[in-house]
């Protein structure tokens, strides 16, 4: 019979051919499943490390916030400082201008009135004095 049989026997360059070729495909599987897992460990990695690096922004950010916002409030309260200042240096200023104006009225009636009701006591002694010795 010439059809090749199923059963018959295969030489054996076949068989060990065969088995190299096998080897072959599982080592080549193996080390494709060995780059697929290192290709996803460092997409994890590099999605860990993205991770990090924006919680790192976000707490920077925080920072420069918290910061200018510190810096703001001592500016506010300086501000709120030399605000009262002023207003209490006014209102010193006002005080004594009234003052003054009070002592230049005296001063100016006491200055128009020829008549003196209260003298100095030496004064009035030299009076009486003059009055009875006089």
């Amino acid at each position: 019979s010439s059809g090749i049989n199923a059963e018959w026997p295969l030489r054996p360059g076949v068989v060990i051919r065969k088995q190299q070729i096998a080897e072959k495909l599982q080592q080549q599987q193996v080390e494709r499943d060995v780059l697929l897992k290192e290709r996803e460990e460092l997409k994890e990695a590099f999605a860990e490390h993205e991770h990090l690096e924006k919680q790192k922004v976000q707490r920077t950010q925080q920072r420069n916030l918290a910061y200018q916002s510190d810096l703001m409030s001592q500016v506010a309260y300086t501000s709120s400082i030399r605000d009262r200042e002023e207003v209490e240096r006014t209102r010193e200023l006002d005080i004594q201008n009234q003052a003054e104006v009070r002592y230049q009225t005296k001063l100016a009636s006491a200055l128009q009135t020829q008549n003196i009701d209260r003298a100095h006591p030496l004064r009035q002694y030299h009076r009486t004095q003059d009055r009875l010795f006089g």
